[in-house]
């Protein structure tokens, strides 16, 4: 196994803070984005996926792993790690010290890596280096993630819904109080950053001086943490606390360990799946397969917290 324990190489797998301007994208890439997201969207069609992010890409690839890990640097949102060990598999990386509302947008913008960088991540498991792909496969991946948790039909209905409560004919026509809550209402609704919520209206088109609301950012978002009517939903978003990723990524992935390694019968297997309320679907597809260990499992374990051990001393 190729050795990780090196800070350069960990440099090539982070991602650093988000930039949610993704205007410069041409309109043949953005238009695959909106294709990508509707196909992954269908379950869902117009509902916010807010939370539920984390299971539904469990849902959509077991081949997944989430890890929650305090990084040092508050600039650091997450990262997308491929084991080299040729498997399919991958683990995505969130920054437990970074807010809940930011671990979503990071899952669904590493959740796009995934899906569409993941063989060229394969064959150079090493060549990830973001900084290369800042202009196009970073603003790529914000744009995806930004489409899937506010998708551009939902955003159309919510912009039209306003204005007509506020009898404006367009979002720039509004007082800024009133855009500014409108603002507010998208963020705690569709649960992503702030800050993406306001880029998003840029990207289609209902706002046009993006300045108007950045400048005011701060305050905006202050407003946001003081209200006191959804108080539980902003300590929610705001903590750092991430208690989705457990039942999805640890209990299904334990369950079958536990069955490969023969701890645990079928019938057990089964019984604790009901009684737990657990997809029947993810349970008997794993029990479908081969029973077989996998001595790769713990070596990409280590190697992924060597990788991380590395940044951490």
């Amino acid at each position: 196994m190729t050795s990780v324990d090196n800070n350069d190489l960990f440099e090539q797998y982070y991602q650093k803070e988000y930039d949610f301007n993704t205007v410069s994208l041409s309109k043949n890439e953005i238009s695959v984005i909106k294709k990508l997201v509707r196909e992954k969207r269908v379950d869902y069609a117009l509902a916010p996926i807010g939370t539920g992010i984390f299971g539904w890409i469990y849902k959509q690839s077991q081949n997944i792993q989430f890890e929650l890990l305090e990084f040092d640097s508050d600039r650091i949102d997450g990262m997308l790690y491929i084991p080299t060990t040729g498997k399919e598999k991958a683990y995505i990386v969130l920054n437990s010290n970074k807010p809940l509302v930011n671990q979503i947008f990071t899952a669904a913008h590493e959740f796009y890596h995934y899906i569409c960088d993941y063989q060229k991540f394969k064959e150079k498991p090493y060549i990830c280096d973001f900084g290369d792909l800042k202009d196009v496969n970073e603003k790529k991946a914000c744009r995806f993630a930004a489409e899937l948790l506010l998708p551009e039909e939902a955003l159309k209905r919510e912009v039209e819904d306003f204005c007509r409560f506020v009898e404006v004919k367009n979002l720039d026509k509004a007082e800024f109080s009133d855009a500014a809550a409108f603002i507010i209402a998208l963020t705690l609704k569709y649960q992503m950053p702030l800050k993406a919520v306001i880029y998003r209206l840029l990207e289609e088109e209902y706002i046009n001086d993006i300045n108007r609301y950045i400048s005011s950012y701060d305050f905006i978002k202050r407003v946001l943490l003081e209200i006191k009517v959804s108080e539980n939903l902003v300590n929610e978003l705001y903590s750092n606390k991430n208690a989705y990723v457990i039942p999805y990524g640890n209990i299904y992935q334990n369950m079958e360990r536990a069955y490969v390694s023969g701890n645990a019968s079928r019938e057990e297997v089964l019984k604790d799946a009901e009684e737990l309320g657990l997809d029947m679907s993810l349970i008997n597809e794993f029990l479908s397969k081969d029973t077989y260990d996998d001595p790769d499992d713990s070596e990409d374990d280590e190697e992924l917290f060597a990788l991380i051990r590395s940044r951490q001393e």
